[in-house]
């Protein structure tokens, strides 16, 4: 069973508003997903619940079969939105943080973009192979971000720096591969940082500009990074940054 993230109170995200939407679409695992009815609904809006891990450059990542509605409407019109919702927990949910993402969803054979889904849903490989699943990735074009009562604010794309974006897709499995083969203390440090329990075994399960995401079996837990990593350093460097940063 999945441990579930503590919603973070609106008034602890980040002033900015980009770095605060990012902070709440890295954190969320599921997602509604908005779609116009292909089959007898005259393009009537249909919504449905996905799951989603996001690339580096938050574009949603998403698992999807042919037999559901959701797949059937969208290779009939690739238009659609994703409601990321980061209130869960809270006693009014309208003072909790939410991003939409607007854009076009359609189907990538990539094999990164299902490495990375598959290390955020690591359940999901009992059925990801069967012949009617596959991945697929909105491009993303616009974000609505609400940060709880009179914080609300479109963003355009791209809503991360491409270079930092190109930078964590070029590194990280290399970095993943050295991290967890050589710094068991990093990762078992990083994830008591989550308030994961320290006997699960964990690894390392992704690296982006935000933080990083860790899992043990089904469990997994995020642990964010307020500010992009740096160029010049390298990915563990990048990490240790972080652990300081929790340290504090």
């Amino acid at each position: 069973m999945n441990e579930k993230p503590e919603t973070a109170p609106a008034d602890t995200l980040p002033a900015s508003n980009r770095a605060a939407l990012r902070r709440v679409a890295r954190a969320v695992r599921k997602a509604a997903l908005a779609t116009s009815l292909a089959e007898g609904g005259d393009g009537r809006p249909y919504v449905s619940l996905v799951t989603l891990a996001l690339d580096h450059d938050l574009s949603p990542i998403l698992l999807l079969s042919r037999l559901a509605d959701h797949t059937r409407n969208l290779l009939a019109d690739g238009r659609a939105a994703l409601l990321l919702d980061g209130t869960d927990g809270l006693a009014n949910p309208q003072t909790g943080p939410r991003v939409t993402l607007t854009g076009v969803v359609a189907e990538d054979g990539d094999p990164r973009l299902r490495r990375r889904f598959l290390a955020r849903h690591p359940g999901a490989a009992l059925y990801a192979g069967f012949g009617d699943f596959a991945i697929w990735r909105m491009t993303v074009e616009r974000a609505h971000f609400v940060g709880g009562f009179g914080r609300a604010v479109w963003c355009d794309a791209p809503l991360v720096p491409p270079r930092e974006a190109a930078f964590m897709a070029e590194v990280e499995e290399t970095a993943l591969a050295e991290i967890n083969g050589g710094h068991p203390n990093l990762v078992a440090a990083l994830a008591a940082r989550a308030g994961g329990e320290p006997e699960r075994g964990w690894r390392l399960a992704g690296i982006d500009p935000d933080g990083c995401d860790l899992e043990a079996g089904e469990v997994v837990l995020r642990v964010p990074l307020d500010q992009a990593p740096d160029e010049a350093r390298s990915p563990l460097a990048c990490l240790q940054t972080l652990l300081e940063s929790q340290s504090n």
